[in-house]
């Protein structure tokens, strides 16, 4: 009897083992389920990862290629932007040549104006003078100069400054630097009345034609086809 309860609880405590074994077979079962779903939904992430990667590579590729194209059309730009600049620059020399050109005819015209209307009355300022001379020059050792209109007389000398348009260098240059240079250059003239004169067809303003008059200076200006002198304070130097 008592190897019969033996058996009995053997195949009891055997039974029991097994149902403790299925259960952690099915525990362990339903873990392994888990696992492999996750698995699943992991090797989905790397699927898509993969896709995301081969996405940002075609991405990378087409931004690789935009930006050698804006390299050369960048160095295309820069290339015609020199060639621009080179014209430009080109342009502008020959600009200030062709300006410099219609300043030289404008300034030999009104030297021709001038010169021929005095020629027809040689007289400044009451002042009669029996000879006139343009673009008279002269040299002394390292000293050179040009005189635009020149009149003489026995005992008086007229210099005029002739330009396009007078300004106040102009008028400062005539009565120092020229009057300077006239009387270094022909010493002959040492005793002569010096008068001195500015004519243009224009001037740069009012104050420039007050400025000549207040220095003691003949203003001529265009009137029709002849000139008009302004000698009301024309003095000798």
């Amino acid at each position: 009897m008592e190897r019969i309860d033996r058996i009995e609880k053997a195949i009891e405590e055997l039974v029991a083992s097994q149902k403790a074994f299925s259960a952690q077979q099915t525990k362990t079962d339903e873990q392994l389920t888990k696992t492999d779903a996750q698995l699943a939904k992991t090797d989905a992430q790397l699927a898509e990862t993969d896709a995301q990667l081969a996405r940002t590579d075609v991405q990378l590729a087409e931004i690789g290629a935009k930006l050698a194209d804006f390299i050369e059309s960048q160095k295309e730009i820069n290339k015609r932007a020199e060639i621009g600049m080179a014209e430009l620059r080109e342009s502008q020399k020959e600009m200030q040549r062709q300006l410099g050109g219609i300043g030289n005819t404008n300034g030999e015209f009104a030297e021709n104006f001038f010169y021929s209307s005095l020629q027809q009355k040689m007289e400044l300022g009451g002042v009669k003078f029996d000879y006139i001379e343009k673009n008279v020059s002269g040299r002394f050792r390292n000293l050179t100069d040009e005189f635009d209109i020149v009149l003489y007389n026995g005992d008086s000398i007229g210099i005029l400054e002739v330009k396009n348009n007078v300004k106040s260098s102009n008028v400062k240059q005539l009565m120092t630097t020229k009057l300077q240079n006239f009387r270094t250059l022909h010493p002959g003239y040492a005793d002569a009345k010096i008068y001195l004169g500015i004519a243009g067809f224009t001037f740069e303003n009012e104050a420039v034609k007050k400025e000549a008059k207040a220095a003691g200076f003949a203003v001529l200006e265009v009137q029709g086809d002849h000139h008009e002198a302004d000698t009301t304070n024309m003095q000798a130097y």
